[in-house]
């Protein structure tokens, strides 16, 4: 039933530190304990806001307050209003819907008449499918762009919109429902009680998608009221701020639409003189005033290497905690190519002693357990290979130690056994120490062992292999896989690594290896449910295996309370810390240069955009994007700054400072420098 009232709209927009999330707090305290209140937040800020919740609200938060973001409250709204019984497609589900949908039209293509089945170009792909969809683009709006096009531009947004349209039309086939979260929302938001009368507050959102405005529109028109906290200020030119002006513009727009009263909020005035942070937050993209005076809190270091300038970090967090009474969680470190510094920060900091919790998602690739599940796919398709066979069992999970893996390993590499040597029922006879060698009872002994050590895996990969023969179809193959993988215990064998690690301190791993399962479990369900009864050989079921778990990470909350948080620079999580630490400040790196690795070129997306049609942001709105990262962080430091850069590369070639080098200078010129540290002992 539609609201005869539509809900108040309330923003409210203001600086970094400002207190825009604290206000937004104080209205779900003052107004909780009449209504139910939902603070909606970006995925990376459920965690911080969770805290903040409750440190702010009290005891009591949980009967009246509660954090969301638009996943969890599309499960929320699906749970009441029926949808959670179909499998919802993650990462690798839609690549391998992408890919089908590919195979379906590539002959009606021109310009990718002969796609590439490489995950890298299929990715891509997907990206432009998922944006499109984002942006709540269609088929025909595409089409039309094509006939105002020329030339190349033409004939490529053509192949588009005829691939989109494949895409969407996988999606929805056999009354089958496998949009994608905000599709379902959308289309059960408005049927469903779930928002009803409640107070919605929007916090940590630097942009609104075409999609969750149209979340926004149905909140305006079931919920109580809508709060919505955005970066930005009026009349402001500064790039950073451009993005949260043009949100705050929209949802006027929308309001209107809806017939909602809009009240704008202005955070409170800050009061005092500033002191060396809040003089940077001011001034590091304005004016450029000169601030009067020492800065003890600002510190800029200059590392010889990458591994130098971790160290250096890290010396620096565990004197200034000792000295100055900081817990481990009062740090956070941030840079802004995580991949790079991962290793070198996990390794170092646990070398000075510094619990560190890396705010990332691990490539799934990476784990054993995926490389238990394809070696043994690839062994038994491609004939019990040594390097294939010895890659499953050295795996820690097929159920055979070190020990009798190296024996195994031995016997093999002295026989050269492969085939069906491996799955045949009768015993290895051959002698331990090769031809001609006298069967001694130590090398009978010897024997025995192997063919136990062999046992502990044939009579499972025999019944796979069987398995994958006899199965026509995709359900039937994956059945096999799954009866596989039950047969030696991978579950149970998981769980006992991930309590070894617990035992071991080592609980963030720990935490993943408990998801592993799960996400698996996961992949195996949307392969069925995309594929089901379609024909495949066995070697294309590898390949979309392979396909299909390229795509996949698994993350973790923090597994202890007191840790440094490490994390990518543009991943805010709307939290302030006494001291933060950013490294890797390059010039290729803050700003991030754009990589240009787009399906659609700047001036093919300018050519939608001047149509009518706005996709992500692109050109000097992304741009703008980096500096509004590159300002929040500036500006989540309350006690202390640290900003560095390696003077050389991985390969060892020259690195040249960030811009925030000579801007910071210019602008603190008693701030403090180094070249060179000694760093203690560890």
């Amino acid at each position: 039933m539609e609201r005869v009232v539509a809900a108040m709209l309330q923003l409210i927009r203001g600086r970094a530190n400002t207190g825009k999330s604290r206000m937004v707090l104080s209205l779900m305290k003052e107004n909780g304990p009449q209504r139910e209140q939902i603070l909606l937040v970006p995925d990376q800020a459920s965690y911080a806001a969770e805290v903040d919740l409750c440190r702010f609200l009290g005891d009591e938060a949980s009967r009246y307050a509660q954090v969301l973001t638009f996943s969890r409250l599309t499960r929320r709204v699906l749970a009441e209003t029926g949808g959670l019984e179909t499998v919802s497609l993650d990462g690798g589900g839609k690549l391998l819907m992408m890919e089908r949908a590919l195979l379906d039209v590539s002959s009606h293509l021109t310009v990718y008449r002969r796609p590439s089945q490489k995950a890298a170009f299929l990715q891509a792909f997907l990206d432009l499918m998922d944006e499109l969809q984002r942006y709540q683009v269609t088929m025909e709006q595409l089409e039309e762009q094509a006939e105002r096009a020329e030339g190349n531009t033409r004939l490529k947004l053509r192949d588009i919109a005829l691939l989109y349209g494949a895409y969407r039309a996988r999606l929805c086939r056999d009354g089958v429902n496998l949009s994608d979260d905000m599709d379902k929302l959308i289309a059960k938001l408005a049927q469903s009680r779930y928002i009803d009368g409640k107070d919605v507050y929007l916090d940590g959102f630097a942009h609104f998608t075409a999609q969750e405005m149209a979340v926004l529109d149905i909140l305006l028109r079931r919920a109580n009221s809508v709060t919505v906290a955005l970066l930005g200020e009026a009349g402001s030119r500064q790039e950073i701020f451009q993005a949260g002006n043009r949100a705050y513009d929209a949802l006027r727009e929308l309001a209107a639409g809806c017939g909602s009263p809009v009240v704008p909020i202005a955070p409170p005035e800050r009061e005092g003189t500033p002191d060396a942070l809040r003089h940077l937050e001011e001034q590091f993209f304005g004016e450029g005033t000169v601030f009067p005076g020492e800065c003890p809190e600002i510190h800029l270091y200059q590392g010889e290497n990458l591994y130098t300038e971790v160290e250096a970090a890290a010396a620096a967090i565990r004197a200034k905690g000792a000295r100055e009474g900081g817990r481990f969680r009062d740090f956070g470190v941030v840079v802004r190519n995580m991949a790079d510094y991962e290793g070198a920060v996990e390794n170092v900091f646990e070398r000075y002693g510094v619990p560190v919790y890396l705010s990332r998602r691990s490539d799934l690739s990476d784990k054993p357990m995926v490389a238990l599940v394809l070696s043994a796919l690839e062994a038994v398709t491609g004939g019990f290979e040594y390097e294939d066979m010895f890659r499953f069992l050295k795996t820690g999970l097929a159920g055979v130690s070190d020990r009798e893996c190296d024996l195994l390993e031995n016997y093999v590499l002295k026989w050269d056994i492969r085939g069906n040597a491996w799955i045949r029922e009768e015993p290895w006879k051959g002698n331990p120490e090769g031809y001609g060698a006298e069967l001694t009872p130590e090398r009978q002994w010897q024997l025995q062992e192997v063919n136990r050590c062999r046992e502990l895996v044939r009579p499972q990969l025999a019944a796979l292999k069987t398995g994958l023969q006899s199965a026509v179809a995709a359900r039937g193959k994956m059945e096999a896989l799954y009866q596989f993988l039950e047969d030696i215990h991978l579950p149970l064998r998981l769980k006992e690594r991930s309590d070894r690690m617990t035992e071991a301190g080592e609980l963030q791993l720990a935490e993943e290896y408990r998801q592993l399962w799960e996400i698996l479990c996961h992949i195996m369900d949307q392969f069925v449910e995309i594929l089901g009864d379609a024909p495949l050989g066995n070697d294309e079921f590898l390949h979309l295996m392979k396909l299909m778990v390229s795509q996949y990470s698994v993350g973790t909350i923090p597994a202890a309370l007191d840790q440094v948080a490490f994390s990518e620079l543009t991943l805010n999580d709307r939290h302030s810390v006494r001291w933060l630490y950013i490294l890797g400040a390059t010039d290729d790196a803050m700003p991030a240069v754009d990589r240009g690795n787009s399906i659609l070129t700047e001036d093919e997306r300018e050519l939608l955009l001047q149509g009518g049609l706005r996709l992500a942001p692109h050109g000097m709105e992304k741009l703008g994007m980096e500096l509004t990262h590159l300002y929040a962080a500036l500006s989540k430091p309350t006690e202390g700054l640290w900003v560095s850069y390696p003077a050389a590369g991985a390969a060892g070639a020259e690195q040249r400072p960030s811009f925030l080098f000579p801007r910071i200078q210019s602008l603190f010129p008693q701030a403090v420098s180094y070249t060179h540290l000694t760093l203690p002992t560890t």
